[in-house]
């Protein structure tokens, strides 16, 4: 009875984890020269988030949702919007124009995904993103997807010297103005000032993004979509079909339907959140802001 307490109090005396810490800090050390201490501590200061486990199981016992495209177009494209994304506009041009440049990505779709994201910063993130990864990492259906992105976030935080236990994030993760999961953070962010990168900057969260687009297949100059038909009959008989040098896709805007050849940008764009709305949004609210610049 003894030995079955003191095993109990060992037992409950450490954090349970759902994987091998082991197994990582070795594979982190190997592959990044992470040192094994380091990730050992970050993981033992890692804790479940109450409100990132309830949003788990909402997502998991909510029955699949369609969205309307208008839905999305109501809170995306607005006039709020669409002013502040012309203001951040002539306040950054240079900026902009610089970007450009470089990476050949229209400015305007660079100024909606920063609106859309976090409102140019402006939303602030409260979420610990350790502990959030770590919650997701154990308890959310994609349980390998977020467990790599705690890997990839103990390494970003080791090579840029960044203190794990006081990044914000999003309640699924994602870091800074451009809203990077951290498996991007290294592979797309991109350092443009000069001081070293950091995602809540807005010369490095405008550059990264503008990288990120570049390196999904962003064409310089070409067209994201063109409109096609709001004939519903015609619409659905050359959804998904190859047209014109792309492929047809089709949104329903609530008051009826539309359909668009979408080429590479569109795809590139997609890219970014994984959603054909999420894209066209972005793409309607660029549009938007344009017409008030040129």
């Amino acid at each position: 009875m003894r030995f079955i307490l003191v095993t109990l109090i060992i037992v409950l005396s450490y954090p349970v984890y759902g994987f091998n810490i082991d197994e990582i800090a070795v594979k982190l050390n190997a592959r990044y020269n992470v040192p094994v201490e380091y990730t050992h501590y970050v993981l033992s200061k890692a804790k479940v988030v109450d409100n990132v486990r309830s949003f788990v199981e909402r997502v998991a016992n909510s029955p699949e949702k369609t969205f309307v495209f208008g839905d999305f177009v109501k809170f995306f494209v607005n006039k709020r919007r669409i002013k502040e994304g012309v203001e951040f506009y002539k306040s950054h041009r240079k900026l902009l124009n610089r970007v450009y440049q470089e990476f050949g990505v229209d400015p305007c779709v660079v100024v909606a995904i920063l609106s859309i994201e976090t409102n140019f910063g402006r939303i602030k993130l409260t979420t610990n993103a350790l502990d959030a990864l770590y919650t997701l990492s154990l308890y959310s259906k994609r349980k390998r997807y977020f467990l790599s992105e705690l890997e990839s976030f103990i390494v970003y935080t080791f090579r840029h010297r960044v203190n794990p236990f006081s990044v914000k994030g999003s309640i699924t993760g994602a870091l800074g103005i451009p809203q990077f999961m951290p498996s991007n953070i290294d592979r797309y962010g991109v350092d443009f000032n000069g001081n070293g990168l950091n995602l809540n900057e807005v010369d490095d969260a405008t550059a990264s993004i503008a990288n990120y687009l570049l390196k999904h297949g962003w064409k310089k100059d070409k067209p994201v979509v063109k409109f096609l038909s709001n004939d519903s009959k015609l619409c659905r008989r050359l959804n998904a079909k190859n047209l014109n040098g792309g492929k047809v896709i089709t949104f329903n805007y609530g008051s009826g339907v539309r359909c668009f050849v979408a080429y590479d940008n569109f795809w590139a764009l997609k890219k970014y959140n994984g959603t054909k709305n999420y894209a066209m949004a972005v793409y309607e609210l660029s549009e938007e802001i344009c017409k008030k610049i040129r």
